[in-house]
């Protein structure tokens, strides 16, 4: 799969998520400074996650996570599949955080998801290639 990409611009990309209970289609920012991908609290709970940690109440056990700007507690899950256009990865570590709703986006494809293929990133060209470990 070759993306058109650009420096000055996020890579957001239509993502396919699955889970116990069934599939979520969002939008997420493709980054590869993210460990971790970040799948929305809702999403994961109807695709059967249990994904109990509230962050306002303190309830349910959460896992402390790193961002370049914030220190947080979140769920730990693990997706059954997650896909863009025909690449499917399976067994994909997760985090559950509400994005920011201005941003228009839904989650993040961290390098959770990116370690299950090749990746070529060619901003000079202006195209990112992902494909299939052979």
């Amino acid at each position: 799969m070759k993306i058109r990409i650009s420096p000055q611009e996020p890579i957001v990309l239509f993502v396919r998520v699955k889970g116990p209970n069934g599939t979520r289609e969002f939008r997420a920012v493709l980054d590869i400074g993210c460990t971790d991908c970040i799948v929305p609290l809702q999403d994961a709970r109807a695709l059967g996650y249990n994904a109990f940690f509230e962050p306002f109440t303190r309830t349910g056990e959460g896992t402390l996570a790193v961002s370049t700007t914030d220190l947080y507690e979140t769920d730990e899950i693990v997706l059954q599949e997650v896909s863009i256009g025909n690449l499917v990865a399976k067994n994909v570590k997760a985090l559950t955080r509400e994005l920011p709703r201005f941003s228009g986006l839904e989650g993040v494809l961290g390098v959770s998801f990116l370690s299950h293929f090749k990746v070529c990133v060619n901003y000079t060209e202006g195209y990112m290639e992902i494909e299939p470990i052979e």
